[in-house]
């Protein structure tokens, strides 16, 4: 079965970190590539991935699911996938990665819950970042 094609439209709406876009871009097309085929087809066939300030970030998380603190990645089922630097800056030291990808991370942490993975419970959670770290590394 060939695999749909996904259209990824990119938005940097915050100024404070820069963000390898290049990088990011190549990345999470491997990454699209290398989800099991069941899981891909679950995606939109359009992906917006937005970089945004803490402020938005925290009005985002507010109004869906009443918490104003800035989190670090929001996906909507209809595709959006909100990704706030200043978290991931702030976090990437702790996970002793570079920013570029603690920001991949989180974008493909918003993939995989788009494509039906889940993480309420510890065994889903592991599974997904697994997963995560398996996408993150492919070339």
């Amino acid at each position: 079965m060939p695999k749909k094609p996904i259209r990824i439209l990119w938005r940097n709406r915050q100024r404070r970190y820069p963000a390898n876009l290049a990088f990011l871009r190549r990345k999470v097309d491997s990454a699209l590539q290398r989800l099991p085929p069941s899981r891909r087809q679950k995606l939109p066939a359009e992906l917006g991935i937005i970089l945004v300030s803490p402020k938005e970030s925290g009005r985002l998380h507010q109004l869906h699911l009443q918490d104003p603190s800035p989190a670090d990645v929001l996906a909507f089922p209809h595709g959006e996938i909100v990704v706030c630097p200043a978290v991931a800056a702030s976090l990437c030291r702790g996970h002793r990665l570079p920013m570029r990808e603690e920001l991949l991370t989180y974008i493909l942490h918003g993939i995989l819950h788009l494509a039906g993975f889940r993480d309420s419970t510890a065994a889903s959670a592991l599974t997904m970042r697994r997963l995560q770290a398996k996408l993150r590394r492919a070339p």
